[in-house]
C-alpha cells in the first residue's frame, strides 16, 4: 500500500494489490450475496475466490466493503 496519511488504501493501491479495482469486488461480492455475511464468511470467500489475494487485502476490501454499504460486519 502506498503510504497515505490514513489507512484507507486508494482505488489504485487496491487494483495493483489485488489485480482488481474495488468496484469490481465489490459487484463480485454483491452478486454472492455478502451483504449478510459475517467476518469468517468474506474471508473463505477470498480464499475459495480470489486465492491470490493476501489476507491483508482481503481484510482491506471487506471492511471498505463494509463502511460502503453501510454493514456491520461481526467477527
Amino acid at each position: 500500500m502506498s503510504e497515505a496519511t490514513n489507512s484507507t488504501p486508494s482505488d489504485r493501491d487496491v487494483l495493483e494489490g489485488t489485480g482488481r479495482h474495488p468496484d469490481e469486488w465489490f459487484a463480485f461480492l454483491d452478486m454472492a450475496g455478502a451483504t449478510k455475511w459475517q467476518h469468517a464468511e468474506f474471508l473463505s470467500w477470498f480464499e475459495a475466490n480470489a486465492a491470490h489475494v493476501s489476507t491483508e487485502w482481503a481484510e482491506s476490501v471487506t471492511a471498505r466493503y463494509a463502511a460502503i454499504r453501510g454493514l456491520t460486519i461481526s467477527q
